[in-house]
């Protein structure tokens, strides 16, 4: 790369795109330059990795180890999760299960993938993905163009997201956190891609061993969901079954 006719960078790999060009960093970061500025941009690859671990993912700090980890019940999601840390960090997370008894008294099988790196623990804090609070997080955003905002709420939904379906064909998509502050900033995303996201509410407080915990959510509208389906998708093999459910009853409704 070239600036006023010296040399300020030698890059291994670049990528023009309509007004700007793309250098390729490392660790799944851009170098995104333009006319009017230069930037380091996620590609998707790590914006979604972002957004999962925004979700259900923690980023600790122990006396001989740090840890990056992503916990669901959903084995499709902890692959997806590994795949991605795999792509972006050329790591392979080790895998763990633990059994949870719900209120119900049914028996849920818990996965959990681990990475043990301080690099990549210092790599995610320095961009607030995770933390310095227990359940905050911050996007990104000034390191995502719009596909890496698509990528970053798949991941996020698919960790913290709902997808309800009811008998009569009507469907519900929900945004769940227990940090408003990172759920608006979530919702503003929504709004800068064209959706139409409800305002955040506050959920009835949940009994932890923690303590009362509270928890906050938006809904998607309807008339939104084909356009979340298509554009924005999920990882979570529970949603891609409903997300196909609901493509063919709104294909119904058409006819």
């Amino acid at each position: 790369m070239l600036k006023s006719g010296e040399v300020v960078g030698i890059f291994p790999e670049a990528k023009i795109e309509e007004g700007k060009v793309i250098f390729k960093l490392s660790h799944g970061v851009n170098l995104e330059v333009s006319e009017k500025r230069a930037r380091e941009t996620f590609s998707p690859e790590r914006a979604e990795l972002c957004g999962l671990i925004a979700s259900d993912g923690t980023i600790c700090k122990y006396v001989r180890t740090h840890e990056v980890s992503f916990k669901n019940v959903d084995c499709e999601l902890i692959d997806g999760f590994c795949r991605l840390a795999d792509e972006v960090y050329d790591i392979k997370p080790h895998l763990y299960s633990t059994s949870h008894v719900t209120k119900e008294g049914e028996k849920r099988e818990y996965y959990r993938a681990v990475i043990y790196s301080k690099k990549v623990a210092y790599d995610l804090w320095m961009f607030g993905v995770k933390g310095p609070g227990y359940y905050e997080f911050h996007p990104p955003i000034e390191h995502l163009d719009e596909e890496g905002i698509k990528a970053y709420l798949r991941g996020f939904f698919s960790g913290d997201g709902n997808v309800s379906l009811c008998k009569d064909g009507q469907h519900e998509f929900r945004v769940y956190s227990s940090f408003r502050e990172g759920l608006e900033e979530i919702r503003e995303m929504f709004e800068m891609l064209g959706f139409h996201p409800h305002e955040v509410r506050e959920e009835d407080k949940e009994i932890t061993p923690e303590g009362i915990r509270k928890r906050f959510y938006f809904t998607i509208p309807e008339e939104d969901h084909l356009k979340f389906i298509e554009e924005i998708g999920t990882r979570k093999a529970e949603f891609k079954r409903k997300f196909e459910l609901i493509k063919s009853i709104n294909g119904r409704r058409e006819d």
